[in-house]
């Protein structure tokens, strides 16, 4: 290899390392407001919640618009709230039941379930009932 070229590659992986510690290190983009406790507060909708390994990790109101994301036990999940409804956007998982599930809504028969993560995702009723049942209630 020439100097010139080395000086090339060395600019090049410097920079690279630096875009790298740039996103590492940039503070995350600040969620909507949520809880790992029950809201004891009004809903613009109603709450929602997210329950992983016999706890509730996450209770959202869904009568506001927004993005949360959790992780279960493979990977990340990201649940998109709009409209008074919700869905899994994205899923770190090998099975991808529960994004194809569709939206749900207060009228909902069946809950979000990702059997990979080990998340359930159901109206906060319901999961208090569950966790209640399992001797996990918050």
């Amino acid at each position: 290899m020439k100097k010139k070229e080395i000086v090339i590659l060395a600019v090049i992986a410097v920079l690279s390392l630096a875009a790298l510690a740039i996103i590492r290190f940039m503070p995350k983009k600040s969620t909507p407001a949520s809880s790992d406790t029950m809201p004891e507060g009004e809903a613009k909708g109603i709450w929602v919640a997210a329950v992983n390994r016999g706890k509730a990790i996450l209770y959202f109101d869904s009568g506001v618009d927004a993005e949360y994301t959790i992780t279960g036990n493979v990977g990340d999940m990201t649940i998109e709230v709009a409209d008074g409804m919700w869905h899994v956007k994205e899923v770190e998982c090998y099975d991808y039941t529960c994004k194809n599930m569709g939206w749900a809504s207060q009228d909902s028969l069946l809950p979000i379930i990702c059997l990979p993560n080990d998340i359930v995702i159901v109206d906060a009723e319901t999961a208090e009932n569950m966790l209640a049942e399992n001797g996990n209630g918050n």
